[in-house]
């Protein structure tokens, strides 16, 4: 049996973050996953502005940054008018690039166990984790980051409870500008024309020498449109926002189109198990339409490694269930908690409601972001922009 001080079961953006954090702060860290290097999955694909935040907090962000893409402008826009052009640095980046550049960064004292974890047992001192090849290892406290891993959490006692099934379905894909050199911006957010399009938004930024689109929806898998997209994916997304076109000039769609559903989950019983924490969708999950998914997993790792665990592990004996309590009640989690969970379910219910309460809400906003483009880049001449740019 393995018993180092703290146990890490997932190596992706969070817990190889965790893994960096304790590993630095001198800990005995074992981190374990059946996966390495980490293969191409479809998340997060960006580093914004609010990750930027945290993983400055954690120590780390000069070290990540060099492996994506840097914009430093975002053009918001709807209903093929331009709304507003918001200065914000955000880099484009792959998730399986992110996450392997992070696990580079781990201290070499931190043991990475290739392998997975098939059961655990708790206990008074927390629970003994058994992996695929019969090994165990037992942990004065055990960092659950792998997700949803459902015969882990059955076997830790962990319930789960589904707040809003198939909440909405993130859509990945590369787009390339036909009859151009370029796209006339570095990123575009573009939100959906009408309730019944079912779109919250479309957004593009660099990945390298690619432009990324990243497309949120709330549809189901039996959505005929899903479908549609799947099989013509440049014609279904043109017939969807109509009025994209004059933006972005024409484009199409390249590659392959990736579909990653996403229900709203939280666990259920979680709170002072002894010697055992949840972080990122772990604990909750976010929706990518907020933009809150991999941020808040970073809030998580970085209040747990910064706020709690050095604490912990310096007094003698178990980590109580009690101890543990502490971490769930840090109030920047909590906060960070209570406002991913809230965009997820208000920007649903925003683009989706067809009633004059929701045609108010939505123009608000947009009259909000052009008297915010107004004060900030003075009057702007709006008519149909070329691929050029607009006019001022």
């Amino acid at each position: 049996m393995q018993t180092p001080e703290i146990a890490i079961v997932g190596a992706g953006a969070a817990g190889s973050l965790a893994a960096i954090m304790l590993g630095r702060a001198g800990h005995s860290v074992v981190v374990i996953d059946p996966t390495h290097p980490y293969r191409p999955e479809f998340r997060c694909e960006k580093i914004d502005y609010r990750h930027a935040e945290v993983l400055t907090q954690a120590g780390v962000l000069d070290e990540v940054i060099p492996v994506g893409t840097r914009y430093d402008s975002i053009w918001l826009a709807r209903n093929g008018r331009f709304i507003e052009d918001r200065a914000l640095v955000e880099y484009g980046v792959d998730y399986e690039v992110l996450v392997n550049r992070l696990r580079e960064l781990m201290p070499e004292s931190v043991r990475f166990v290739q392998q997975k974890v098939v059961g655990a047992t708790p206990g008074d001192a927390g629970p003994v984790l058994q992996l695929e090849n019969g090994e165990t290892i037992s942990a004065r406290l055990t960092v659950v980051a792998s997700g949803l891993n459902a015969g882990l959490f059955e076997s830790l006692g962990i319930g789960r409870r589904t707040v809003s099934k198939v909440h909405s379905v993130s859509i990945g894909f590369d787009v390339k500008p036909v009859g151009a050199a370029g796209f006339p911006f570095q990123s575009l957010t573009y939100y959906g024309e009408h309730p019944r399009d079912r779109v919250a938004y479309l957004t593009l930024f660099p990945i390298g020498t690619r432009m990324r689109a990243n497309l949120f929806v709330y549809r189901d898998g039996s959505d005929p449109w899903i479908k549609e997209l799947r099989s013509a994916p440049t014609q279904t997304l043109m017939r969807t926002l109509p009025n994209l076109a004059p933006l972005t000039g024409p484009f199409e769609v390249t590659g392959g189109v990736k579909f990653r559903p996403l229900d709203l989950i939280d666990t259920i019983d979680a709170v002072g198990k002894p010697g055992l924490v949840l972080v990122g969708d772990a604990f909750a999950t976010a929706c990518p339409t907020s933009g809150t998914g991999a941020g808040k997993a970073f809030v998580d790792v970085e209040r747990l490694c910064n706020g709690h665990v050095s604490r912990w592990l310096a007094q003698a004996g178990p980590i109580t269930g009690d101890m543990i309590a502490t971490y769930y009640r840090d109030p920047d989690k909590r906060a960070s908690d209570a406002s991913s969970r809230h965009i997820s379910l208000f920007a649903k219910k925003l683009a989706l409601d067809e009633g004059l309460g929701g045609t108010f809400s939505r123009h608000l906003r947009y009259q909000a972001a052009r008297l915010r483009s107004l004060l900030n880049h003075g009057p702007w001449t709006i008519g149909t922009p070329q691929a050029k740019g607009f006019s001022r």
